[in-house]
Protein backbone atom coordinates (compact mmCIF):
# COMPACT_ATOMS: atom_id res chain seq x y z
CA UNK A 1 0.00 0.00 0.00
CA UNK A 2 1.27 3.55 -1.06
CA UNK A 3 1.60 5.65 2.75
CA UNK A 4 -1.65 7.96 1.70
CA UNK A 5 0.06 10.57 4.47
CA UNK A 6 0.45 7.49 6.97
CA UNK A 7 3.55 6.65 8.90
CA UNK A 8 4.53 2.67 7.95
CA UNK A 9 5.68 1.17 11.03
CA UNK A 10 8.64 -0.61 11.57
CA UNK A 11 10.64 -2.39 13.85
CA UNK A 12 12.19 0.22 15.81
CA UNK A 13 8.69 1.55 16.16
CA UNK A 14 7.02 -1.65 18.03
CA UNK A 15 7.40 0.08 21.82
CA UNK A 16 5.49 2.77 20.53
CA UNK A 17 3.20 1.31 18.45
CA UNK A 18 2.57 -1.20 21.55
CA UNK A 19 2.08 1.63 24.18
CA UNK A 20 -0.81 3.66 22.07
CA UNK A 21 -2.61 0.54 21.66
CA UNK A 22 -2.43 -0.27 24.98
CA UNK A 23 -4.04 3.15 26.18
CA UNK A 24 -6.72 2.94 23.63
CA UNK A 25 -7.64 -1.10 24.38
CA UNK A 26 -7.09 -0.94 28.12
CA UNK A 27 -10.22 -1.36 29.06
CA UNK A 28 -11.81 -3.46 26.56
CA UNK A 29 -13.06 -6.89 27.35
CA UNK A 30 -11.69 -9.22 25.27
CA UNK A 31 -8.06 -8.42 26.26
CA UNK A 32 -9.37 -8.44 29.91
CA UNK A 33 -10.38 -12.16 29.56
CA UNK A 34 -7.34 -13.15 28.08
CA UNK A 35 -4.96 -12.45 29.97
CA UNK A 36 -7.18 -12.69 33.50
CA UNK A 37 -5.06 -12.38 36.53
CA UNK A 38 -2.15 -11.25 34.89
CA UNK A 39 -4.43 -8.68 32.95
CA UNK A 40 -1.89 -5.26 33.56
CA UNK A 41 -0.31 -2.13 31.73
CA UNK A 42 3.06 -4.82 31.32
CA UNK A 43 1.94 -7.87 29.98
CA UNK A 44 -1.23 -6.21 27.61
CA UNK A 45 2.43 -3.98 26.08
CA UNK A 46 3.67 -7.77 25.02
CA UNK A 47 0.58 -8.57 23.56
CA UNK A 48 0.50 -5.45 21.76
CA UNK A 49 3.75 -5.40 20.58
CA UNK A 50 3.12 -9.61 18.93
CA UNK A 51 0.61 -8.29 17.54
CA UNK A 52 2.06 -4.97 15.73
CA UNK A 53 5.10 -7.04 15.20
CA UNK A 54 3.03 -10.02 13.43
CA UNK A 55 1.50 -7.26 11.11
CA UNK A 56 4.39 -5.50 10.19
CA UNK A 57 6.02 -8.81 9.16
CA UNK A 58 2.86 -10.61 7.13
CA UNK A 59 0.47 -7.67 6.88
CA UNK A 60 0.29 -3.89 6.97
CA UNK A 61 1.18 -1.79 10.09
CA UNK A 62 0.64 1.88 9.88
CA UNK A 63 0.85 4.64 12.39
CA UNK A 64 -1.06 8.68 11.57
CA UNK A 65 2.22 10.41 11.54
CA UNK A 66 5.66 9.59 13.49
CA UNK A 67 4.31 10.37 16.09
CA UNK A 68 2.48 7.58 16.56
CA UNK A 69 -1.01 8.73 17.94
CA UNK A 70 -2.86 5.99 16.59
CA UNK A 71 -2.28 3.13 14.83
CA UNK A 72 -4.04 0.11 12.30
CA UNK A 73 -2.86 -3.32 11.30
CA UNK A 74 -4.66 -5.21 8.71
CA UNK A 75 -4.64 -7.49 5.95
CA UNK A 76 -5.35 -9.50 3.22
CA UNK A 77 -6.88 -12.27 5.26
CA UNK A 78 -5.34 -14.88 3.02
CA UNK A 79 -2.45 -14.22 4.38
CA UNK A 80 -3.08 -14.24 7.75
CA UNK A 81 -2.11 -17.41 9.36
CA UNK A 82 -0.22 -17.74 12.84
CA UNK A 83 1.35 -20.28 12.07
CA UNK A 84 4.15 -21.69 14.62
CA UNK A 85 7.19 -20.10 12.85
CA UNK A 86 5.70 -17.37 12.27
CA UNK A 87 4.73 -16.54 15.80
CA UNK A 88 7.92 -17.75 17.07
CA UNK A 89 9.21 -15.09 14.97
CA UNK A 90 6.88 -12.11 15.54
CA UNK A 91 8.27 -12.55 19.09
CA UNK A 92 6.00 -15.27 20.75
CA UNK A 93 8.41 -16.51 23.16
CA UNK A 94 8.07 -13.18 25.02
CA UNK A 95 4.35 -13.75 25.58
CA UNK A 96 5.47 -17.56 27.53
CA UNK A 97 5.28 -15.15 31.03
CA UNK A 98 1.08 -14.96 30.97
CA UNK A 99 1.15 -18.32 31.41
CA UNK A 100 -0.37 -20.92 30.13
CA UNK A 101 -4.24 -20.14 30.26
CA UNK A 102 -3.50 -17.00 29.03
CA UNK A 103 -2.18 -19.01 26.10
CA UNK A 104 -4.79 -21.69 25.53
CA UNK A 105 -7.39 -18.80 25.78
CA UNK A 106 -5.87 -16.84 22.50
CA UNK A 107 -5.93 -19.90 20.74
CA UNK A 108 -9.25 -21.02 21.73
CA UNK A 109 -10.66 -17.18 20.70
CA UNK A 110 -8.75 -16.92 17.46
CA UNK A 111 -10.08 -20.71 16.49
CA UNK A 112 -13.72 -19.02 17.73
CA UNK A 113 -13.30 -15.75 15.42
CA UNK A 114 -11.76 -18.08 12.38
CA UNK A 115 -14.81 -20.10 12.15
CA UNK A 116 -17.00 -17.12 12.18
CA UNK A 117 -15.26 -15.28 9.73
CA UNK A 118 -14.62 -18.23 7.29
CA UNK A 119 -18.59 -18.81 7.25
CA UNK A 120 -19.19 -15.56 6.64
CA UNK A 121 -17.00 -14.96 3.77
CA UNK A 122 -15.09 -16.84 1.53
CA UNK A 123 -14.03 -14.72 -1.39
CA UNK A 124 -10.84 -12.67 -0.57
CA UNK A 125 -11.19 -9.55 1.26
CA UNK A 126 -9.64 -7.31 3.68
CA UNK A 127 -9.43 -7.93 7.58
CA UNK A 128 -8.86 -4.86 9.40
CA UNK A 129 -7.09 -6.21 12.59
CA UNK A 130 -6.84 -3.39 14.99
CA UNK A 131 -7.24 0.21 14.78
CA UNK A 132 -6.44 1.91 17.91
CA UNK A 133 -6.13 5.77 18.59
CA UNK A 134 -4.51 7.53 22.27
CA UNK A 135 -7.17 8.76 24.16
CA UNK A 136 -5.66 12.05 24.08
CA UNK A 137 -6.03 12.06 20.39
CA UNK A 138 -9.38 11.45 20.07
CA UNK A 139 -11.70 12.89 18.20
CA UNK A 140 -9.40 14.44 16.42
CA UNK A 141 -10.52 12.71 13.07
CA UNK A 142 -7.05 10.40 13.45
CA UNK A 143 -9.31 7.25 13.07
CA UNK A 144 -10.77 8.71 9.75
CA UNK A 145 -6.99 9.34 8.22
CA UNK A 146 -5.84 5.58 9.20
CA UNK A 147 -9.44 4.19 8.18
CA UNK A 148 -9.52 5.37 4.91
CA UNK A 149 -6.62 4.44 3.13
CA UNK A 150 -7.48 1.14 4.39
CA UNK A 151 -10.69 1.54 2.89
CA UNK A 152 -8.92 2.85 -0.37
CA UNK A 153 -6.81 -0.40 -0.21
CA UNK A 154 -10.07 -2.81 -0.10
CA UNK A 155 -11.60 -0.61 -2.84
CA UNK A 156 -8.44 -0.60 -5.38
CA UNK A 157 -8.03 -4.53 -4.78
CA UNK A 158 -12.39 -4.83 -5.09
CA UNK A 159 -12.47 -6.33 -1.79
CA UNK A 160 -14.84 -6.39 0.52
CA UNK A 161 -13.73 -5.47 4.21
CA UNK A 162 -13.80 -7.52 7.18
CA UNK A 163 -13.38 -6.66 11.03
CA UNK A 164 -14.94 -7.49 14.78
CA UNK A 165 -15.82 -5.76 17.50
CA UNK A 166 -16.22 -6.53 21.24
CA UNK A 167 -17.47 -3.02 22.56
CA UNK A 168 -21.68 -2.12 21.16
CA UNK A 169 -20.15 1.56 20.92
CA UNK A 170 -18.34 0.94 18.44
CA UNK A 171 -20.55 -0.70 16.16
CA UNK A 172 -22.09 3.16 15.15
CA UNK A 173 -18.73 4.36 14.01
CA UNK A 174 -17.89 1.07 11.94
CA UNK A 175 -20.98 1.75 10.00
CA UNK A 176 -20.31 5.23 9.28
CA UNK A 177 -17.89 3.82 7.33
CA UNK A 178 -20.05 1.47 5.37
CA UNK A 179 -19.95 -1.71 7.61
CA UNK A 180 -22.72 -3.61 8.55
CA UNK A 181 -23.04 -6.55 11.33
CA UNK A 182 -23.23 -9.65 9.97
CA UNK A 183 -23.26 -11.98 13.08
CA UNK A 184 -23.61 -11.48 16.48
CA UNK A 185 -22.29 -14.36 18.93
CA UNK A 186 -21.54 -15.00 22.41
CA UNK A 187 -17.61 -15.67 22.96
CA UNK A 188 -17.17 -18.93 24.61
CA UNK A 189 -17.52 -18.95 28.17
CA UNK A 190 -17.64 -15.36 28.78
CA UNK A 191 -20.33 -13.10 28.72
CA UNK A 192 -18.88 -11.19 26.12
CA UNK A 193 -20.51 -10.38 22.76
CA UNK A 194 -18.61 -10.29 19.53
CA UNK A 195 -20.18 -7.83 16.26
CA UNK A 196 -18.71 -9.66 13.09
CA UNK A 197 -19.39 -6.69 10.61
CA UNK A 198 -18.46 -6.44 7.06
CA UNK A 199 -18.29 -3.97 3.99
CA UNK A 200 -19.22 -5.08 0.46
CA UNK A 201 -16.99 -4.05 -2.46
Amino acid sequence: MKNNGLYKLEKKDLDQGAEVLVKSFYDYPMFKYILGEKYNEENAKAVFKFLVKYAILYGEAYASSSEVEGVILFSDYKDYNFTLFRSLRAGALSLFKLGTDAGKKFEQFDQFCSKIHERIIKEPHQYLILLGVAPKNQGQGIGSKLMLPFLKVAERKDHPCYLETHKFENIAIYKSYGFEVVSEDMVPGTDIVQWSMLKGK
